[in-house]
Order: C-alpha cells, then structure tokens, then sequence
C-alpha cells in the first residue's frame, strides 16, 4: 500500500543539500566500506565472470546481462544499506539483503519497466521520423526519460524504509515546486562522478585485457561512491519533503 502525501511547501536549498551528500560519505568513509565490501566483492565476481564470457556477440550480450543483473540485485544492497543509514541510523550488515531490499528492488523493477516502454516508444518515432531528425529525436527523448527519472527518484529513499509511494503519483508530487533544485542538486552529485568514470573507462579500454579488469574494478568503485552520494542527497531531500513524517526532524538546508 503507498503511503501519499502532498508536498510540505519547503524549498530545497541546493548548496547545503550537495554539501551535506558529499559531506556525510566522506566523515562515514569507513562505514560506507563495511556496508559495501560483501555486495563489491559479488561484483567483483560477477564482472570476472563477464569478462570471461565476452568474446563474439552471443557472449557479449550474455555478458551485458549478467553486469546489468549484478547491479540491480546486489549494486541495490548497498544503496539500501545507505539510505537505511542516512534515515534510520541503521548500520547493520549482518545480512546480505538488508530490509526493505524487496520493496526498493519492486520499485526499481517498476521504473525499468516504465523506461523499457518509453525506450520502445521512443526508438519507433525515431524509426520513422525523418532521418534528419533521428539524432535529435533520441537526444530529446533520452534526456526526457532522465527528467523522468529525477522526478520520481524521492521514491527509492521511501521504497528503502518500507514507506513506499507510487512512482507516477506520489513521488512526482513529493517534489512540486522543488524539480528543478532536485534536478540541479543530481547533477552536481553525479556529474564528477561521471567524469571520472569516462575517464578510468578510456584509460582501462586502452590497456590490454588483464589490466582493463584493474580498472573495471576501480570503475566499480566509483560507481559505489557515486551511489553513496546520491543515495545521501535523495534521502536528506526525502526527510526533509516528506509531510507529517519523523523522518523531517532534520531540515534539509
């Protein structure tokens, strides 16, 4: 059952909000390593396991696949694990799949759905649009689907303490007035991420193959940094929108 509620009112003040998701890893580094090094090292194994899979085009979509459910089973372990902690002071890891795993994954399984269906959409119009326009058509529409996706993300912290909320409803509601400062705040938490990935993942596809493993490797890692940061953003913005709940004792500026 989704637990509605309309917005609070309160405006998100973007620098506090960026500083404190990056502030908050940075002073539980040690944490942030206990909670994720069960769910890397599965990684780990698993991105082991693809690269020995890859080679010929069978293998590399086996691969893809297998990278893609590693990440949604066990790269979401450590995401709830995060935002468990940032909500509920809950440090626990004496168990693989932490509560309110389930719910978080259902909701994830919702999202991936949703954007499977605009991906289908979107390639069709693509299709048979005008070819000068194909380009601009895929741009367009995957920058929209990302839009789409901030717009509903205040679901994940909720969905990680059981209190879930519908996507299309609830969550795009949790942040009326406040899409753009939500936005603004996942770039500036995101963006240096990404950067640096692009960056490992060029140096580690120049290198050969044993070596390109090392980088995957530190590439996951960013990735699980990356996490922590907009996990620690989204439930502070969370705690703070959320009406009527005790989770907003804590302003979010």
């Amino acid at each position: 059952m989704s637990v509605a509620g309309s917005p609070s009112g309160q405006k998100i003040d973007i620098a506090p909000s960026v500083r404190f998701a990056y502030t908050v890893v940075i002073e539980n580094a040690r944490l942030a390593v206990r909670l994720a090094w069960l769910p890397f090292a599965i990684l780990v194994g698993m991105e082991l396991i693809a690269w020995m899979l890859s080679g010929g085009r069978f293998g590399e979509i086996l691969a893809s696949l297998l990278r893609l459910a590693g990440f949604a089973v066990f790269g979401t372990v450590f995401i709830v694990r995060w935002h468990r902690f940032i909500l509920l002071e809950e440090t626990a890891s004496d168990r693989l799949f932490p509560p309110g795993w389930g719910t978080f994954f259902l909701a994830l399984l919702k999202l991936g759905l949703l954007f499977l269906l605009g991906f289908i959409v979107l390639i069709v119009i693509a299709a048979v649009a005008p070819h000068s326009l194909t380009q601009v058509i895929l741009v367009v529409g995957i920058i929209s689907i990302t839009l789409v996706w901030a717009g509903v993300s205040l679901a994940f912290p909720a969905a990680a303490i059981k209190r879930p909320i519908s996507l299309v409803g609830d969550a795009w509601d949790l942040v009326t007035g406040n899409y753009w400062r939500l936005a603004a705040c996942l770039i500036a938490c995101c963006a240096p991420f990404g950067i640096v990935s692009y960056i490992v993942d060029e140096i580690g596809g120049a290198l050969p193959s044993f070596l390109w493993i090392v980088f995957q490797i530190i590439s996951l890692a960013v990735w699980f940094a990356s996490s922590a940061v907009v996990a620690s953003l989204l439930s502070d913005v969370y705690r703070g929108l959320y009406p009527g709940s005790a989770l907003a004792e804590r302003p979010i500026s």
